[in-house]
């Protein structure tokens, strides 16, 4: 397992996590005793929110005119997770939904610094 940054838009960030990331990630619903009742839908939003002792608080960037959110995840090749993320960026221009190394969301970030929220 390894921490990733992503740089997600919008449309993606506020939708529901892909597959391979419920294991690790996804918000539960419990009975009484603690027993698991449910898997629920968990969007990369709630992920960040749920996640941010773990990995600091989701960035958010203005672009263009366009947002988008850098954030923290683990996430593992053995079990498709990093595959999964890289999937989401398929056919987009960066920054739209771009894995990227520490020092390469520092530069986004940086680059971009005046329009942070």
């Amino acid at each position: 397992m390894i921490g990733k940054f992503i740089c997600l838009n919008e449309q993606t960030y506020n939708s529901e996590i892909p597959l391979e990331l419920l294991g690790r990630y996804a918000r539960v619903e419990l009975d009484e005793e603690g027993v698991l009742v449910g898997v629920l839908p968990t969007t990369f939003a709630e992920v960040g929110e749920d996640n941010k002792t773990a990995y600091g608080s989701v960035v958010e960037l203005t672009i263009n005119d366009a947002k988008f959110y850098v954030m923290e995840l683990e996430a593992s090749w053995l079990s498709g997770e990093i595959t999964a993320l890289i999937d989401l960026g398929e056919g987009l221009s960066y920054p739209n939904n771009t894995l990227l190394t520490r020092e390469e969301a520092k530069s986004l970030i940086k680059a971009n610094q005046n329009d942070l929220h």
